[in-house]
């Protein structure tokens, strides 16, 4: 993760680092816009289909959040590929399974300051029923202890089309934000994803574009990410290439 900003986004050249910082205080700005409410904001993140990036964008969302001088906890509960401690160089056990499972404690499970302002807590050993964990009275009851310590709740996890964990979190959070890929996301996918959110009464906070092609504009160099509604996608720039996007 560690860079000399001590950043998890991933990138190289002044005017792209930039242009990733323009790109994360525009979403930053967006989110905080989207849940205008008092007391911690809960945000999942996730994707249609695998290989979207949404592992890679939930770690620089909350540290750009973080850096605004908010307190920040990132969670990840991609229980079954999780990927977040690669991100942020943690061990990704003991984590949420293991808490769940009566293991550890929240003490023990929770990484701090894992940069400034954000706190980790990774997903743990693999189980054999992540769905069960995620849907279970356990995993509210941590979100509850941890909603007065925190501003921001930041939540990755699996792809909406996938498996139903994520349809069972959205409603016990503020919102979703989807992350696609052009070109790589068929729209049959988004829409089925979305279909799926609004079917169990989520809330759609917006959509990230990531891989977007770059382009010249104005005074910085634009390219890999955007945020928008539907399809009112905004400035983009580049954080990573394909390689890494695929794992998630």
């Amino acid at each position: 993760m560690a860079n000399q900003e001590n950043r998890p986004y991933r990138s190289q050249g002044g005017d792209v680092w930039f242009g990733v910082r323009e790109a994360y205080r525009t979403i930053r700005t967006n989110l905080m816009f989207s849940v205008a409410k008092k007391g911690c904001k809960v945000i999942v993140i996730s994707s249609s289909i695998v290989g979207e990036g949404k592992t890679t964008t939930s770690a620089n969302v909350a540290f750009s959040i973080a850096r605004s001088n908010h307190k920040v906890l990132l969670i990840d509960l991609d229980l079954r590929k999780p990927y977040v401690y690669k991100l942020l160089k943690k061990p990704n056990a003991p984590g949420v399974t293991n808490y769940l499972s009566g293991f550890n404690s929240l003490e023990e499970i929770l990484h701090k300051e894992a940069c400034p302002n954000l706190d980790l807590i990774c997903a743990g050993t693999i189980s054999p029923n992540p769905g069960e964990m995620v849907a279970s009275e356990g995993m509210l009851k941590l979100l509850e202890d941890m909603k007065p310590k925190y501003d921001f709740i930041i939540i990755d996890t699996p792809p909406v089309n996938l498996v139903s964990d994520t349809l069972s979190l959205i409603q016990h959070a503020d919102g979703l934000v989807l992350v696609v890929r052009p070109k790589y996301t068929a729209k049959k996918d988004v829409q089925r994803a979305i279909e799926q959110v609004n079917f169990v009464g989520g809330k759609i906070l917006g959509i990230i574009a990531n891989g977007v092609q770059e382009k010249k504009r104005g005074y910085g160099r634009y390219g890999r990410y955007g945020y928008g509604y539907g399809s009112e996608l905004g400035n983009v720039s580049e954080t990573q290439k394909g390689s890494e996007s695929d794992t998630e």
